[in-house]
């Protein structure tokens, strides 16, 4: 996976009309991709090989609602169409993404507040007829095991403490 900055979310119309709040239009270096996804802010994006070995794309977003923030993660093809998404949102709890980088081809770290690690997967499910892309949230249990990991850790500590030191 390979971070990039070309796609942004239209959040403002100059037609008068009301956006939908669930489904924004997605541009990729200015152009309109025709393509809706869910969130406001993009927190991040990849260019990515997907599991049948073509490139993709990954945009992550939220809602910027820091008391019920959730992420959005959706998987696109080259052609921008959308393959794939899933999203980390619970009721009345809040996951507010603090880092996030790349471990492997199919692998991405994420480093939320409260300590918490997910590691968002790209896998091929089966079906009968095809083999869909598909986007997996897995738990990382020891992410002290991981220097770049355990860095981003004692990083967000020791910025959370200086805030309360401030107070």
């Amino acid at each position: 996976m390979q971070p990039i900055t070309g796609f942004s979310l239209l959040t403002v119309r100059t037609d008068g009309l009301e956006l939908n709040p669930l489904k924004m239009p997605l541009y990729f270096n200015g152009q309109h991709t025709h393509t809706f996804i869910a969130g406001l802010v993009i927190e991040g994006q990849y260019r990515c090989v997907l599991p049948n070995k073509t490139s993709g794309y990954l945009v992550i977003t939220s809602f910027d609602c820091p008391f019920e923030e959730s992420t959005e993660f959706s998987l696109l093809d080259e052609a921008f169409k959308l393959i794939a998404t899933t999203s980390l949102a619970q009721m009345y709890d809040s996951f507010l993404l603090y880092a996030h980088w790349p471990m492997t081809d199919n692998r991405l770290r994420l480093h939320y507040y409260g300590q918490f690690v997910l590691d968002l997967v790209m896998t091929t499910g089966s079906s009968w007829l095809t083999f869909q892309p598909k986007l997996k949230l897995v738990e990382v249990i020891d992410p002290q095991s991981d220097p770049q990991t355990a860095s981003s850790l004692a990083e967000l500590a020791q910025r959370l403490a200086r805030i309360d030191n401030i107070n």
